[in-house]
């Protein structure tokens, strides 16, 4: 009976589910600072990935088709990098950290070319324990 409940106890902790989570903040058209939200939204990763072993934080970072037609995608780059930056300040290591610039390939609200879109213009930050 004891062999049972230790076996019980042991498929519980393999079965308990990790929670995931995905932060999200949005940039003004053509900018890459971040907002006071965007500072709070980097803080809220950093605070998180200290509560495990992270093997990656992924910051993907987007733009709308109004910015594509105007910048180049190096704009979406720039958003994530913003993000990276503040992240190595708060003290995470840098070489959990990656990035991807998607420009205006993963819209969020699908719209024409050339359509000022704010839910487009996206920064989002995954972790990987």
């Amino acid at each position: 009976m004891r062999m049972l409940s230790s076996l019980a106890a042991a498929m519980t902790v393999v079965a308990t589910p990790v929670t995931a989570h995905e932060f999200l903040d949005y940039f003004a058209y053509g900018r890459t600072e971040l907002s006071p939200a965007g500072y709070q939204m980097v803080r809220s990763v950093a605070a998180y990935s200290r509560t495990g072993h992270p093997k990656r934080i992924l910051i993907a970072a987007h733009m709308d088709t109004a910015e594509a037609g105007e910048f180049s995608e190096e704009l979406s780059r720039q958003r994530a990098q913003s993000v990276a930056t503040e992240l190595v300040m708060l003290g995470i290591d840098p070489a959990l950290i990656e990035m991807q610039g998607r420009g205006a390939s993963a819209l969020a609200r699908p719209t024409p070319p050339d359509t000022s879109e704010p839910l487009n213009r996206r920064v989002t930050v995954g972790i990987n324990f």
